[in-house]
């Protein structure tokens, strides 16, 4: 040891903080602890979910709401549908996680009440895959409903998109073969996801493409016999069956999935998104050829990631594949032309 440094004490003294490491503690106690003036403003007689501003410095501060346990404190989005809070549980303070709640004006609104209550089935019965952003509660309490999954930080396709310009063909594949599995994992508990889009993909470091939002997943059976006039979905994504009011099984997922991919591997939708629905729907009854823009799937840099791509989205149903496992195959395929094996036999990028 350098003689300069002959008793330095080995313990550093540490820096005082009064933030805990999450506000669970102080919200038991009744205040909110101001970030920025580490003034404690009492949550007594202000409204939950209300945006307030510290009497102390004026910052503004979310008032939490607590559901079975979970702990709403700050916005991650909001819709028609639902908005959705970041959230800490009293038994798990060192997670976080994402608790859909109603609407502040329509918690009573029975249209609402039932598509919450359908989404928090499926997602019930189909959670428990690393695909998937996963549930971690949900139900009704005290008169509002909702449904809490884990949090699963990372960037959304979309955005990652319109950063990059083109996803790289090898990532597209990857993304492929992760929702590729998002998908059967769902269609083996008897549910269609019927939503895919790449605003409803999260990219993440360490579990790849992880699927979200199950608004509008339906039973198998329900999604083959469903002839409803109203669409739901994007249409740029949607499968022609849905827009054509026919009945939808596993291939017409596959074809999501193939306008997805294509999206991810050129820059921009294959579909026109100038096109009405109307419009759509016109051009659907005569050919998938004239929904395309710009150079159509000769874009794509890839000749193998063309040709499973273009099996993905036939428009007529029996010429897609039939089953994810056939689409795997090919999209595995795909990925190992991409590579060569060294003398030892291990897979190595060409």
């Amino acid at each position: 040891m350098c003689a300069a440094l002959r008793g330095w004490p080995l313990r550093l003294p540490t820096r005082k903080t009064t933030e805990p490491v999450n506000p669970v503690r102080s919200y038991r106690k009744g205040y909110h602890l101001c970030r920025k003036c580490a003034q404690h403003v009492p949550l007594e007689d202000r409204e939950p979910l209300a945006l307030e501003d510290c009497p102390g410095c004026g910052e503004s501060f979310l008032v939490p709401l607590r559901l079975a346990g979970f702990w709403l404190h700050a916005p991650l989005g909001a819709g028609a549908m639902g908005s959705v809070y970041k959230a800490y549980h009293e038994d798990e303070t060192d997670r976080e996680f994402a608790v859909k709640v109603l609407p502040r004006g329509e918690r009573d609104n029975p249209e609402l009440i039932h598509a919450i209550s359908r989404e928090t089935e499926a997602c019930r019965a189909i959670s428990g895959n690393p695909c998937l952003v996963n549930m971690a509660g949900g139900g009704c309490e005290n008169g509002e409903f909702f449904l809490a999954l884990e949090f699963v930080a990372g960037e959304r396709l979309d955005l990652r998109i319109e950063r990059l310009g083109r996803i790289p063909v090898n990532e597209v594949l990857f993304i492929g073969l992760r929702l590729l599995t998002a998908l059967s994992h769902i269609h083996n508990r008897g549910y269609l996801y019927r939503d895919l889009k790449p605003e409803n993909v999260i990219m993440t470091e360490d579990r790849g493409a992880v699927l979200f939002d199950y608004g509008i997943c339906m039973p198998v059976q329900e999604a083959m016999t469903n002839d409803s006039d109203s669409i739901q979905g994007t249409p740029l994504y949607l499968p022609p069956e849905r827009l054509l009011g026919e009945g939808e099984q596993a291939r017409s997922e596959i074809y999501s999935l193939g306008m997805v991919l294509f999206h991810a591997a050129t820059g921009h939708p294959f579909v026109d998104s100038q096109l009405s629905l109307d419009e759509l729907k016109a051009v659907l009854k005569q050919h998938l050829s004239a929904l395309r823009t710009g150079g159509g799937l000769k874009e794509i840099l890839d000749r193998d990631l063309q040709g499973v791509i273009e099996k993905m989205i036939e428009r007529e149903p029996h010429r897609r594949y039939q089953a994810y496992v056939d689409a795997e195959r090919d999209l595995i395929r795909a990925l190992r032309s991409r590579f060569r094996s060294d003398k030892y036999g291990r897979l190595v990028g060409v």
